[in-house]
């Protein structure tokens, strides 16, 4: 149960079989922002009559998505009514990450839990690369114990309409139609997004309400999810937040996008250098985290964001959050400066998060909380 989208300048005319749907996904949402409710709550809320939704109300039940779960408070003179809720557990979500060597997978419900994770046997790029992710997706739906809505993929680089990589330089990937290749073959719904921007979509789903931020996702890569008033926004071209490949350095080191001295070369993961243990070198850590803030600061005073959340294992190092919000204030107006927060990511596997929340928006219209 797809949730509608437009898909032609050119629109066939509504079937009655359209205005269906559009009531399913109607109740389906309605439920999912109220939490529980009764039938004839619903009713009020939608504007639908009562018989309506009862019979909408016993489809979402048989496809799965929807559950009582108890009783309400009785009107006067009536019975009390059966409550409903989503039901997390009828439908699981195949999440994909390939932001990470090697790729991980996991199962998830509709509540976001994690049901069962996977990892691919070793790192891959090029054409083996769509295999494998091919064959994670497979691994996953043969441990699923109940119907897949369908798959969600955060994946480095810019992504097409289409769910095509346009261009991924981590995974030497360019023009790959990941999408089609998984829908085509399992026969499942997919949907593809940057993995910054899917992250950030995993930072919104778990909002306690502040849904203006900036998500800067530090691994591989450096990449940036930006949600304004709730909507994460991926930009005319679906390539929003491609910071790392800013060049900083004209004369620095060549990236893997071609260019030199692009900020990933001095402040994504692989720059950092590590200790005779193999942990994160602190001062160097705290470099990078400054030329990250140096390069924010000019993100941040184009579009007036205050709160700068940071996913990365590089949080993890004494002073590297401060680091960042230090070079980054220092070069703000000073009018600006009280407002801006500086913090680190608490959700783990926030890319998975993210793909599996990617499709709760794509095939039902909801991104429950």
């Amino acid at each position: 149960m797809r949730a509608p989208t437009p898909t032609s300048r050119h629109p066939r005319k509504a079937s009655r079989d359209d205005g269906r749907r559009w009531n399913l996904l109607t109740a389906l949402q309605t439920i999912a922002a109220r939490g529980t409710m009764s039938r004839a709550d619903i009713a009020r809320a939608t504007g639908l009559t009562r018989a309506t939704v009862s019979s909408l109300v016993t489809e979402l039940i048989g496809q799965g998505l929807v559950q009582e779960v108890g009783t309400g408070e009785a009107e006067a003179g009536g019975k009390p009514p059966r409550l409903l809720a989503i039901h997390d557990g009828g439908r699981q979500i195949i999440a994909l990450d390939l932001s990470h060597q090697p790729f991980r997978a996991a199962l998830m419900d509709l509540g976001g839990a994690v049901t069962q994770t996977l990892t691919a046997s070793s790192s891959a790029v090029g054409p083996t690369a769509l295999e494998v992710a091919g064959d994670l997706v497979a691994r996953c739906l043969d441990h699923a114990s109940a119907p897949v809505l369908g798959v969600g993929v955060g994946t480095p680089g810019m992504i097409d309409r289409d769910g095509a990589v346009s261009e991924a330089a981590h995974l030497e990937w360019k023009d790959v139609p990941l999408r089609r290749y998984l829908a085509n073959r399992f026969d499942v719904p997919v949907t593809v997004g940057n993995d910054a921007h899917v992250a950030a979509l995993a930072e919104l789903r778990a909002s306690d309400g502040s849904e203006t931020f900036l998500l800067v996702a530090v691994g591989e890569g450096i990449g940036a999810g930006l949600v304004l008033d709730g909507v994460v926004h991926t930009g005319e071209h679906l390539s929003s937040g491609e910071i790392g490949h800013v060049v900083v350095e004209p004369d620095g080191a060549a990236c893997r996008c071609g260019l030199r001295g692009c900020l990933e070369t001095v402040a994504a993961i692989p720059s950092i250098d590590r200790t005779s243990t193999g942990a994160l070198d602190v001062d160097s850590s705290h470099r990078a985290g400054r030329r990250l803030g140096a390069t924010l600061a000019v993100v941040i005073s184009a579009i007036d964001v205050d709160r700068i959340i940071i996913a990365s294992e590089l949080t993890s190092v004494d002073g590297y959050i401060g680091a960042i919000a230090e070079e980054l204030t220092a070069r703000m107006h000073v009018s600006r400066r009280p407002h801006i927060l500086v913090e680190a990511s608490s959700i783990e596997g926030l890319v998975l998060a993210g793909a599996a929340a990617a499709v709760m928006r794509d095939e039902l219209g909801v991104l429950l909380r």
